[in-house]
Formats: structure tokens, sequence, C-alpha cells
């Protein structure tokens, strides 16, 4: 698969918004010219992510949209207020089937004028509860996603099992192999704080099976979107250096899934560790990689780290040099205050 040129990765939804950050060379924001605007709206944050992927090569440019947020509302009024048209997106991947990923999928696609490709584990469409140790139960909580609710607006369900070249440059990973020993999901149907899956019949451990990542070839490099790493943020990357046969990590966006309750600080901290291994140029932790996390993952490696929130674009070229340190500009700012 060749590779493309330039990538614009904006960050549609996620759970922050910070209109204090100042641009970057490679980075814009939606920050306090753009809130005090009365000409403009703001960006909205919820529980969620959407990241919009803009690759380019040549004079040619191919749009996608991974995932779409927890609600339609936020998602379309996002993308208006960013300058990103519905309309011109050319494919959808959803990573898993958590509300959080696909809650805005309905409202995009009746929101178009043309069909769009939708690619999906088939496993995301069996019913999921959630048990929590507080005792409240969330009874079949993906309920809102369904074949039919999807194709009766327009939506063209690609479910694939195996990885699927989405676009030039772009490969949705399908599900990932877990081999991280540290990054083995819980199978204790009785823990405290429990994902449970209905498949063929039977309730098992919600281990996430369907979980995929969006994979982008940049020249001789990869970056990985990752929707919420149930299947380990380190497996998802060790897999798509495999799957591309790519050894360069330009950067990992996206879910860590380190804040679920119950995760333990050892998974930080090896997380931290693989990622200073795999020598990844650019890490942007957000979504379910819980604040704390977010802040050791920026503590651990700061020349490698990107706060990346709603509203946030990031531009990167193809080139033999490893990716610019993004936050270098903030750092240096903060230190001279």
């Amino acid at each position: 698969m060749p590779g493309v040129d330039r990538v614009k990765l904006t960050m549609v939804t996620d759970n922050h918004v910070d209109m204090l950050l100042a641009d970057l060379p490679n980075v814009t924001r939606t920050g306090l010219a753009h809130h005090f605007d009365p000409k403009t709206q703001c960006v909205l944050g919820e529980n969620g992510i959407a990241l919009h992927v803009e690759v380019s090569w040549g004079r040619y440019t191919y749009r996608a949209l991974f995932d779409t947020g927890m609600s339609s509302n936020v998602l379309l009024h996002n993308l208006s207020t960013l300058h990103l048209a519905a309309n011109e997106l050319d494919h959808v991947v959803l990573s898993h089937g958590h509300p959080d990923h696909y809650g805005g999928l309905q409202g995009l696609l009746d929101a178009r004028e043309a069909p769009l490709p939708i690619s999906v584990h088939p496993d995301a469409f069996a019913p999921r509860y959630l048990r929590l140790a507080s005792g409240q139960v969330a009874p079949y909580f993906n309920y809102g996603l369904t074949k039919e609710s999807i194709s009766s607006r327009g939506g063209m369900l690609v479910e694939h099992t195996q990885p699927l070249e989405i676009g030039p440059g772009l490969v949705a990973t399908g599900p990932i192999p877990r081999e991280s020993d540290f990054e083995v999901p819980p199978t204790d149907l009785s823990a405290p704080n429990a994902l449970l899956h209905v498949r063929e019949g039977k309730v098992e451990a919600d281990v996430v099976p369907d979980d995929q990542a969006l994979v982008i070839q940049l020249g001789d490099g990869i970056i990985i979107l990752a929707g919420c790493s149930h299947a380990g943020i380190i497996n998802t990357i060790n897999y798509a250096k495999k799957i591309t046969g790519i050894e360069r990590v330009i950067g990992a966006f996206g879910g860590f899934h380190l804040g679920f309750p119950g995760s333990p600080k050892a998974k930080t901290e090896k997380t931290i560790q693989a990622l200073k291994d795999l020598d990844v140029e650019v890490v942007a932790p957000s979504h379910c990689t819980g604040m704390e996390a977010i802040m050791d993952i920026a503590r651990a490696i700061p020349d490698r780290f990107l706060l990346n929130v709603t509203g946030s674009s990031v531009s990167l070229q193809a080139g033999p040099t490893p990716a610019v340190d993004l936050d270098a500009e903030a750092r240096e700012g903060a230190a001279r205050k």
C-alpha cells in the first residue's frame, strides 16, 4: 500500500475543551479569539471521540471519520464549527460498538446526501451490559447500534474481521491480537466493574473483540488512531507495524484506556515504557486515557507528548526526519512565565 504525502488530523469530539491552548507550528486550536468572537460558535466536549482524517497526495484528497462521538448533536455542531463537511466524507471507521464511539453516526448519516461506507466488526452489534461496583447496571447499552438503523440512513456496512484498506494510505485493522502481558483483558464476570457481552446466546466477559484501529501510512512511517484501545495501545501499535510492514511509528492518537475504574497504575507505567521502546514520535492520548494517566505520560515523555483536545488540528508531512516536538513552544512559553 503506498503512503500519502500529507495528513491533517482534527479532533472533532473529545472529553475535553481547552480554549487557553495556543497554536503551534503544526497545530491549530479553537482558542480565545474564536471563543469570544460573536460570529463564531465554540466547540463542545463530551465523553466520546471522533477524529477527522484528511490525507493528501499530489493534487488528490481523501477524507475519513474515525468514530463519531457520543451524540450527533455535538458531532454535527463541531463539524460545522470547524468547517468540516459531512457530505465530503469518503468513509467512516467505527473502532467498536460502544456508544461513545458510534453515538453520532445516525445523525451524521441523516445530514448527508450520499451513501457512506462504514467499516465495523460484526461483533459490534451483539448486546452489551455494564455492571458497576455501586450495583448500577446499564442494560443493553448499545441498543442504538443496529444494522437497520445504519442501512436505512444510507450507511453501507462493511463488516470485516481482517485488515481493510479503506482509502489511500488508510487501513482499518480489524480485530487486534492480544499479546502484551500487561494488556490482558479482564475475563471475570463477577468483577466489581464488569463489561458483559451476549454472543450467540451466551453471556461472556466483554473483552471487546470488535476493537480496531485506523492506521495511516505517511511516507515511510505510520500513524495509529485508537478509539479506546480495549486491545491495548501497545498491542495496537505492534499489530499496525505487522500488517503494514513498517517499523517507524510517527504518532499514536486517541484513547489508551488507562482511566477505566480499577485500571492499575502499573499498567500506565508499563505503557509509557513501551511507548519509549517503540520510539513513538508523537504521543497524543485522549478520551478514555483518563486525566491522571495523560498527565503521567506528559511528565514522562514531554518531548513526544501532545495535548490533543476538541478542536485541535494537527498537520504532518512525509519526511525522513522524526516528527517535530509539537508541544515544545507551549512548554518553553510556560517556563518563561
